[in-house]
């Protein structure tokens, strides 16, 4: 009963108090129980919901009292108390999506590149479409810009269709045909391996000799039929949110501009054969039909999600591919996925991905969300130029890559979506008020940093701000637990002032920018974000970040390690705060 107490206390309203009903004599209502709901990040259409959101609807707007309540989630209970008690994969959703919009926003300012243009279909496609889709393997979504537009999916299918055939055929008999090497090549090079073989099923020649498997394994099916089966595995993969569709305009296009992907084919069966003896034609039939199926960036999102989640559709619940295959398929991801530029991508973002030309890239973080994005305009690889900008930021800002696990606890303080970042933050300054009151030397180095730090941006201006010094106080309060006698701020900020004055306007900011570098290689991240954040809590005293302000918790970031991306949410989520503040005044 205490845990039903505990769940309906989240939703309920007693005595026009939200949250705070710990007796159940309160009520809540559909709408507060939606709220929770999409504030957690699923959908309300959730299959896991169903009889919850059945028995809501039955109740229209009538107040729900605690029994009611029970009733109600009894159906569902452990999905709606992992909802309330935010106990899904990314806890703090509302924060994550808010960090993504600010990411979306950024990378939307990039229009370098131009549209594939050696068929008309990709050629004039508009190409300032920017979309970006996310979903986690507990199915929290979010969607911006973009993602509802039907574009042909081209090389993303190549890997799924690797999976197909690996599902379908085993990879005994595949890796007979097709490689899995880099190939450090362009994706429609007809060099093959020494044995013949393509290098691996994500360049065009490796692509090409799968379709040749998987249609050599439904000798009495068209490559048209064929291509539904596919189709319907993509369906599954992505929940059946939408229509997976299919474009007879990109497959006509796609096959009259085929010269060199014949030459491919005929090289393969020149060289290894086709495997069964497979028709060529068939082969490059189902090969140009499979890029030619069209899906929305919000489908690839959860397609990608079912990766990370092992083959088991997060909306769903169905287990599409068997986690052997989903392995296989991540690795030649990780290894060719994105053309040439592979190599570099995985260096610097370190996650399995895929691009097509039409602007689409398709990306997993394992055991945590996928995500999609969607923009026309291409590097010189072929590669969406805002999709792999949006990685590569994304990659800075949390603990995507595959070996931040590797960091030692210095990530440049990068954020992990899985932690509850309020909950991590508690335990981490009631450590250090436990440390310093014991006299830990590395605790009492944090703790004098971080009042250094702010003491310097309580003078970036030259001046000593009153509210800057509340805010100082305020802000050591909330770290360490006691406080500070405020005369005493004022004269440590008054001695450097003093100090400033006598040796120049930059010497001693250098010189703690000289300290912070030198003790940065002995701060993990937890001490370093308390740093920063202290010294950026200082610069927002007066609801403004001034230039100068900017320009020295910029230094700080730097001479701490922290990446620039970290500096730039917390920026934006200051912002953010701002506008809603304005806005309930102006209201």
């Amino acid at each position: 009963m205490d845990r039903l107490l505990k769940m309906f206390a989240v939703v309920a309203d007693s005595n026009g108090t939200e949250g705070n009903d710990t007796e159940g004599n309160g009520t809540t209502s559909t709408a507060r129980i939606h709220d929770h709901i999409l504030g957690s990040g699923i959908q309300l259409n959730d299959f896991r919901l169903r009889t919850t959101m059945e028995r809501l609807q039955a109740l229209g707007e009538s107040p729900i009292s605690f029994e009611a309540f029970a009733e109600l989630v009894g159906a569902e209970l452990l999905m709606l108390n992992r909802i309330f008690n935010r106990e899904l994969v990314i806890p703090d959703w509302q924060e994550f999506c808010s960090d993504i919009e600010s990411v979306f926003e950024r990378v939307a300012e990039d229009c370098s590149g131009q549209n594939a243009d050696y068929i008309p279909i990709l050629r004039d496609a508009d190409p300032d479409k920017w979309g970006v889709a996310v979903c986690s393997v507990d199915g929290q979504r979010i969607e911006i810009g973009d993602v509802d537009v039907y574009h042909s999916i081209q090389s993303v299918s190549k890997p799924l269709t690797y999976a197909y055939a690996l599902e379908r055929e085993g990879p005994d008999y595949l890796q007979e045909y097709v490689g899995v090497e880099p190939s450090g090549r362009p994706f429609n090079s007809l060099e093959l391996l020494p044995d013949l073989r393509p290098f691996n099923p994500c360049v065009n020649a490796g692509a090409i000799m799968t379709a040749g498997v998987v249609a050599s394994s439904w000798p009495d099916q068209d490559a048209r039929g064929i291509t539904e089966e596919i189709m319907k595995l993509w369906s599954d993969l992505c929940g059946a949110v939408a229509p997976v569709q299919f474009s007879e305009e990109t497959m006509l296009s796609e096959k009259a501009t085929a010269d060199n992907n014949y030459a491919i084919a005929y090289l393969l069966r020149g060289g290894k054969g086709l495997p069964r003896g497979v028709d060529l034609n068939k082969m490059l039939d189902l090969y140009l039909s499979c890029c030619s199926i069209e899906m929305t960036a919000s489908m690839l999102a959860v397609a990608a999600a079912t990766l990370a989640n092992g083959g088991v559709c997060p909306i769903t619940s169905q287990q599409v591919l068997s986690t052997d295959v989903v392995k296989k398929t991540l690795s030649v991801m990780q290894a060719a996925g994105m053309y040439d530029n592979a190599g570099v991508f995985t260096l610097e973002v370190g996650l399995p991905a895929k691009s097509g030309v039409a602007g689409a890239v398709l990306t997993v973080v394992p055991n945590l969300m996928g995500f999609a994005t969607f923009s026309p305009r291409l590097d010189s690889y072929g590669n969406s130029v805002r999709g792999v900008a949006f990685c590569r930021e994304l990659v800075e800002l949390f603990t995507f890559h595959i070996y931040d696990s590797l960091s030692g606890g210095r990530t440049g303080c990068k954020r992990d979506p899985r932690a509850s970042q309020h909950n991590r933050k508690q335990r981490d300054l009631s450590d250090l008020r436990w440390a310093v009151s014991h006299g830990d030397r590395y605790a009492i180095k944090v703790r004098d940093l971080l009042l250094d730090c702010m003491i310097a941006i309580t003078l970036a201006d030259g001046e000593i701000d009153e509210p800057e010094i509340v805010t100082m106080a305020e802000t050591y309060t909330e770290i360490m637990g006691h406080q500070p006698q405020q005369g005493e701020l004022h004269a440590m900020a008054q001695n450097l002032q003093n100090l400033i004055e006598a040796e120049g306007n930059s010497a001693p900011f250098e010189q703690l920018l000289h300290r912070l570098a030198t003790e940065q290689a002995r701060l993990d991240d937890n001490g370093r974000e308390l740093i920063l954040e202290a010294a950026f809590r200082v610069a927002c005293a007066d609801g403004i970040i001034e230039p100068e302000e900017d320009e020295q918790l910029r230094g700080i970031a730097r001479a701490l390690g922290i990446n620039e991306g970290v500096l730039e949410l917390e920026i934006a989520r200051f912002q953010r705060h701002q506008a809603a503040q304005r806005s309930v005044s102006a209201s």
